[in-house]
């Protein structure tokens, strides 16, 4: 029958204690850029049968690690609220997780060299200025789109656009451009035939004697009607009723 060995227990090992000082680069929000960080603090061993080899590379590696997180999200020119905002992580005990060490205390201090903020500052602002030129080529943009839509839908208002937006350029020649700049519009426009039709019947029309006109709108009316626009075919009518009719020229009179 084999012997039991007694399983004996010796006496933990004494926790051991130490401090932190370690200088080195944090990254910024920017890259290519960095801060200078440095870390003080104190460490200190918990109660365990196995014990941690390097307690202090561990407690520097929680430190640096929880700190560089914060200052990877902040510009160079943080170096106030980031380390504000690392110090009140750290200025706590903290013990780190599934090790036997505990964090006393430690304290993060960050600078940045002035080239490197000068260089940060400028592309801040150079990335604004674009952002705001963007902002203004859209909103341009937007107005363009918005009185071609205009003009297509009413091309009358070209007149008025330009009278309220350029009221200088105003001279005798300023119907043969809104004329122009209508054609134009019209041309690109998705349904802009539609808009030189118009001008086309109004042309026809007006080399029309007004019984013509006055024909030619009731059969526009009539087809309005045919195609379900009665509101339409009753507005057309009513523009036939109000227009002038010329007297008929007298009769001549009978030759002696």
């Amino acid at each position: 029958m084999p012997r039991l060995r007694r399983r004996t227990t010796g006496p933990w090992p004494t926790p051991r204690a130490g401090t932190l000082d370690v200088t080195c680069p944090a990254p910024s929000i920017t890259p290519g850029y960095h801060f200078t960080l440095h870390l003080t603090g104190a460490w200190e061993e918990l109660p365990a049968s196995k014990p941690h080899h390097a307690p202090r590379a561990a407690a520097t590696n929680h430190a640096l690690t929880l700190a560089r997180n914060i200052t990877a999200s902040h510009q160079l020119t943080d170096t106030v609220p980031a380390a504000a905002r690392i110090n009140t992580l750290l200025g706590q005990p903290t013990e780190i997780p599934l090790l036997p060490i505990r964090l006393t205390w430690a304290q993060v201090h960050l600078t940045a060299e002035p080239e490197a903020l000068y260089a940060v500052t400028s592309q801040q602002r150079r990335l604004h200025d674009q952002e705001l030129q963007r902002t203004q080529q859209q909103r341009r943009l937007d107005e363009a789109h918005a009185l071609r839509d205009t003009l297509v839908a009413d091309p009358s208002l070209a007149l008025a656009y330009w009278f309220a937006t350029c009221p200088e350029t105003i001279d005798q020649e300023t119907l043969s451009r809104v004329e122009r700049l209508i054609t134009t519009a019209a041309t690109y426009a998705p349904q802009g035939h539609w808009v030189q039709l118009a001008r086309l019947l109004t042309d026809f029309t007006a080399r029309l004697p007004d019984n013509a006109k006055t024909h030619l709108v009731g059969t526009l009316a009539t087809l309005a009607d045919r195609y379900g626009h009665a509101d339409i075919a009753a507005g057309m009518r009513s523009l036939r009723a109000t227009q002038p009719s010329r007297e008929s020229d007298p009769p001549d009179k009978p030759t002696a």
